[in-house]
C-alpha cells in the first residue's frame, strides 16, 4: 500500500475538526446487497430506527461509523443523507455502491470515484435553464456539484491498490457521476447522458447525496462500481455482477478505513 497512514488520518482529522471534533464516517447504500458487506464487517453495532431509516452506529476496523441504507432514488438518498447529518453529526460523508457506464471505455467491474455530480434529470429547459441547471448560478451550464478533493484523492489511490491485486477488480477512473430517477438502460440515452453532461457513470442517488452534504458543509465522496453497460443489455448484466460490484465497493471502504488512525 502506497498510502501513507498520516494522509488519511489527517483527512479524518481535519473533517473532524470542521464538524466539531466527532470523527465519525457517515456511509449511505442505497440497496441492502450494497450495505451488507460494510455491515457484516462493522463491530459493537447498534441500531436506531428514524422515520422508517435505521441507522447502524458501531466500529469499522477501529473507526466510528455510522450506516444507513437510505433507498433507491434522489428522495430517499436526500432524505437519509440530512438525517444521518442531524442525527449523528459525521466527518465525512461516502455514498457506496454500483453504477451503469457511460463512458465506453468503462466495463462491469472497472471503479468509479466520483469527482463532481449532475443531476442529469432536472429539466428546467421550458424557462431558459440548462439541462441540468437546479435554478442557480450560471444557467448556461448544468449546475455541478464537486467531491471533497481530499477524500477524492484517497479513494482513487486505495481503489488503484486493491485493483493491482483484486482477481475480478477492473480499471480506477475518477470522473463525473450523473444521479437521476431512472435505470440508464438504452444506447440512445447513455449517449445522451454521455454527450450532455461528460457523464462516466449513472446511478440514482450520488449527485443528491453530494449536493445535501454541500449545503450541510459536510465533505462527501461517492464511490462506484460499475454492475452493467446502462446500454440495453443492463438487466442482464445487472444480475450477473450487482452482488460482485457491491462487494468490491465495500472491500474498498474497508480497505481505506483500515488506514485511519485509532480512536481509542
Amino acid at each position: 500500500m502506497t498510502i501513507k497512514d498520516k494522509s488519511i488520518g489527517a483527512a479524518f482529522c481535519d473533517a473532524a475538526a470542521v464538524i466539531g471534533g466527532n470523527a465519525k464516517l457517515g456511509i449511505v447504500c442505497a440497496m441492502d446487497v450494497e450495505m451488507q458487506g460494510l455491515l457484516d464487517a462493522m463491530r459493537g453495532v447498534s441500531v436506531e430506527e428514524i422515520y422508517g431509516f435505521k441507522f447502524y452506529e458501531g466500529v469499522l476496523e477501529h473507526t466510528k461509523v455510522v450506516l444507513v441504507r437510505c433507498g433507491i432514488g434522489k428522495v430517499n438518498a436526500a432524505r437519509g443523507t440530512q438525517l444521518m447529518i442531524d442525527k449523528y453529526k459525521p466527518s465525512y460523508i461516502i455514498n457506496s455502491g454500483v453504477a451503469g457506464a457511460l463512458n465506453v471505455e468503462l466495463r462491469p467491474m472497472d471503479i468509479v470515484v466520483g469527482n463532481d455530480f449532475v443531476q442529469h434529470d432536472f429539466d428546467l429547459t421550458p424557462l431558459g435553464y440548462a439541462k441540468g441547471n437546479l435554478a442557480t448560478g450560471d444557467r448556461s451550464k448544468p449546475t455541478v456539484v464537486k467531491a471533497d478533493e481530499q477524500m477524492v484523492a484517497l479513494l482513487t489511490e486505495v481503489s488503484r491498490d486493491i485493483s493491482g491485486r483484486h482477481e475480478e477488480a477492473g480499471t480506477v477512473t475518477v470522473g463525473r457521476i450523473v444521479s437521476g430517477d431512472q435505470f440508464i438502460n438504452t444506447p440512445e440515452l447513455k449517449a445522451a447522458l454521455r454527450d450532455d453532461f461528460g457523464g462516466d457513470a449513472a446511478e440514482m442517488e450520488g449527485a443528491v447525496l453530494a449536493y445535501v452534504a454541500g449545503c450541510a458543509g459536510v465533505p462527501c465522496a461517492v464511490l462506484r462500481v460499475i454492475s452493467d453497460m446502462a446500454d440495453g443489455t443492463g438487466n442482464e448484466s445487472y444480475r450477473v455482477f450487482e452482488q460482485k460490484a457491491s462487494k468490491l465497493s465495500a472491500e474498498i471502504i474497508i480497505e481505506l478505513v483500515k488506514l485511519a488512525p485509532s480512536q481509542n
